[in-house]
C-alpha cells in the first residue's frame, strides 16, 4: 500500500472521529447549529476521500455525476464557513457569561461589604448607646457611695471607679473602630489621619509619614469606608507581620482618580510565593475589586513592601 493511500485512510478515520465529536457537542452548547454544519462538512469530506481511495484499494471506481465533486466541495466550504460563524457566536456567548459572572461576583461582594458595614454600625451604636451609659451610671453611683465610705473602703471605691473609666474608654475605642465617627462626620482624609495618630510613634512604636492633597472633599460613603478599611488593613498587616519601623501613606486626588500609595520598611516577602491569606491581602484585593480599582503590590524579602491603589472615586 502506497503512502498516499495510507494517508487518505488516516484522514478518513480522523474526519469520522471529528464528525462523531461534533455530534457529541451538539447538545452541549447553546449554538448547536455550528456543530451540525461541521458534522455535515466532515461527513462530506469522508465521502470525497473514500471516493478517491476506494479505486486505489482495488475497488470499482464510482460512477458519479460530472459536477458531483465540485458540488461536494461547495457544500464542504459553505458548511465550514457557516459553522465558523456560529463558533464565533459561541465565544461571544462565553464572553458574555464571563462578564455576567464577574458582574455578579462584584455585586455579591459589594452586598457583603455593605452588610458587614451595617453590622459594624449596629454593634457600634449598641456599645456606644447601650453599654456606655450603663458604665457611666455605675460610675456615678459609685462616686456617690464613695463620699460616705470609710477610709478603708475609699481606696476600693477609687480603684473600682478607675476600672470603670478604663472600661468606658475601651468601649468608646471599640465603638469608634467598628464605625469611625470621624469618617462619617469629616471624611476620608481626617479619618485616616485620626487612625494613624493613634499608633504609637518612634522610638517605642512606628514612624508614620502621611501626605495627602485632600481637604474637605467628600466621596460616596461606601467608597470612603472601603478605602478607610484598606488603609487600616495595610497598617495592621505591617504592624503584625512586617517588623517595620517606618510606614508611608499617601493619598492624592487628581480629577476623579484617587491614588493611594502605601509602603513600609519591614521584612518584606516574595509576592510570587505568597499563599498566606490570613495576612489580609485577599481581603484588600476583594475590597478594591468591588470598586473596580487597581491594586499593584510589590515586595521582596528584606526590602519592605509597597502598594499602589488607584480608584475612580465618586464625589458627592
Amino acid at each position: 500500500m502506497r503512502m498516499l493511500e495510507i494517508l487518505l485512510l488516516v484522514s478518513i478515520l480522523l474526519q469520522l472521529f471529528a464528525a462523531v465529536a461534533a455530534i457529541n457537542l451538539i447538545k452541549r452548547t447553546k449554538y448547536n447549529v455550528a456543530w451540525i454544519f461541521f458534522t455535515i462538512a466532515l461527513t462530506a469530506l469522508c465521502i470525497i476521500r473514500w471516493a478517491q481511495v476506494f479505486p486505489m484499494l482495488g475497488g470499482e471506481e464510482w460512477r458519479l455525476p460530472p459536477d458531483f465533486m465540485a458540488w461536494m466541495g461547495v457544500v464542504v466550504s459553505l458548511c465550514f464557513a457557516i459553522g465558523t460563524i456560529f463558533v464565533r457566536e459561541i465565544f461571544n456567548y462565553i464572553d458574555k457569561l464571563e462578564y455576567q459572572r464577574r458582574l455578579t461576583e462584584r455585586r455579591i461582594l459589594s452586598t457583603v461589604l455593605r452588610t458587614e458595614e451595617k453590622e459594624r454600625q449596629r454593634f457600634s451604636k449598641e456599645l456606644h448607646d447601650g453599654l456606655g451609659p450603663l458604665l457611666s451610671s455605675a460610675k456615678m453611683s459609685l462616686s456617690v457611695l464613695a463620699k460616705d465610705a470609710t477610709e478603708q473602703n475609699k481606696e476600693l471605691f477609687d480603684n473600682t471607679i478607675s476600672v470603670i473609666d478604663e472600661a468606658v474608654r475601651a468601649v468608646r475605642e471599640i465603638s469608634n473602630n467598628l464605625s469611625p465617627h470621624t469618617l462619617k462626620d469629616f471624611g476620608l482624609a481626617r479619618a485616616v489621619r485620626s487612625f494613624l495618630n493613634k499608633i504609637p510613634s518612634a522610638p517605642e512604636g512606628v514612624s508614620i509619614d502621611y501626605n495627602t492633597n485632600l481637604k474637605g472633599e467628600r466621596f460616596d460613603s461606601e467608597e470612603e469606608v472601603i478605602l478607610y478599611r484598606v488603609v487600616c488593613e495595610l497598617v495592621n498587616n505591617s504592624m503584625r507581620h512586617a517588623s517595620c519601623s517606618r510606614i508611608g501613606v499617601s493619598m492624592v486626588l487628581k480629577g476623579d482618580i484617587l491614588t493611594l500609595t502605601y509602603s513600609d520598611n519591614g521584612v518584606g516577602f516574595d509576592v510570587n510565593k505568597l499563599t498566606d491569606k490570613g495576612m489580609g491581602l485577599s481581603n484588600i484585593f476583594s475590597r478594591i475589586n468591588s470598586l473596580k480599582g487597581q491594586f499593584d503590590l510589590q515586595s521582596q524579602p528584606g526590602k519592605g513592601m509597597s502598594a499602589t491603589i488607584r480608584v475612580n472615586i465618586t464625589r458627592v
